[in-house]
């Protein structure tokens, strides 16, 4: 059994300041760049490369698109996210197509899917209601054109292991 998740490492020119805040509150910080998950970890036997078929057979039908995100918020009391604010309909289409096929069986329909990028879980409910009014008027932008989707292996260490990218090749826009 692999543990793998199916991701957008999306690339910004100043990243820089996405990663000062998830190596203050995100203890996976060191493990796995900034990025937004689109099928979260599952564990299965399913051959890497079937995986990556089936991310092809998605991806060939989807464009490279915009994508702004922007503003910090905080999710279930625990977590900061940094909020899509353009690309969200592709980022959640790509979701669901995903989660069809082979990878049905790992979909949690218990969880609502919101496109963003995790910025950390701060350890306690005072320090997140400290991080979330210390960037409660954070207005940095980051925009990027989404190109592929990249299959990752989670080491038993919780480090990324990129295993594949798949370019997104289609003519929808």
């Amino acid at each position: 059994m692999m543990k793998r998740a199916i991701h957008i490492f999306p690339s910004f020119q100043s990243v820089d300041k996405i990663q000062e805040i998830r190596n203050r509150y995100d203890p996976l910080s060191d493990k796995i760049p900034p990025h937004i998950t689109l099928v979260f970890p599952f564990e299965s036997s399913i051959p890497s490369v079937d995986i990556l078929v089936h991310i092809k057979s998605v991806a060939e039908h989807m464009s490279p698109f915009h994508m702004t995100l922007k503003d910090v918020t905080g999710s279930g009391g625990e977590f900061l996210f940094l909020n899509v604010k353009k690309g969200n309909d592709f980022l959640i289409e790509l979701h669901d197509e995903l989660y069809e096929g082979i990878l049905a069986p790992y979909r949690n329909p218990r969880y609502t899917y919101s496109p963003h990028i995790t910025l950390g879980r701060p350890g306690n409910s005072e320090e997140y209601i400290n991080a979330l009014e210390e960037y409660q008027d954070w207005r940095d932008t980051f925009h990027t054109v989404v190109k592929e989707i990249t299959l990752e292996e989670i080491g038993e260490d919780d480090v990324s292991n990129v295993i594949g990218r798949v370019p997104l090749e289609g003519d929808r826009f």
